[in-house]
């Protein structure tokens, strides 16, 4: 008895580090962003994303517009608008409904 008892104790104790194993980039991750006082440009929370397993892109929810404004002195400035593509709405969306509907 006292054998099966080890036994089923070393198979939860490696699928316990396995999951320590797995989640911990995730830890880290979270803690950066919670513990973050500063503000980040879109493209790289997408890449944030990407490296943290998200499966997404810069390219894939986000896009930028490109405006040129003449100012009075004849100079051309170009203004660049980050801006959330269609799928990326639809992603986040969806991101949001799920989480509000498991924390409800």
């Amino acid at each position: 008895m006292a054998d099966k008892t080890i036994d089923r104790l070393k198979t939860d104790n490696a699928g316990l580090l396995e999951d320590v194993s797995r989640m911990g980039p995730k830890e880290i991750f979270a803690d950066v962003v919670s513990t973050s006082h500063t503000s980040i440009l879109i493209g790289d929370l997408a890449k944030l994303l990407k490296r943290n397993g998200a499966g997404t892109g810069q390219k894939r929810l986000f896009e930028v517009k490109e405006s040129a404004v003449s100012n009075p002195d004849g100079s051309v400035r170009i203004n660049r608008t980050t801006k959330v593509t269609g799928k990326g709405q639809q992603r986040f969306i969806n991101k949001f409904l799920d989480k509000d509907e498991k924390s409800a």
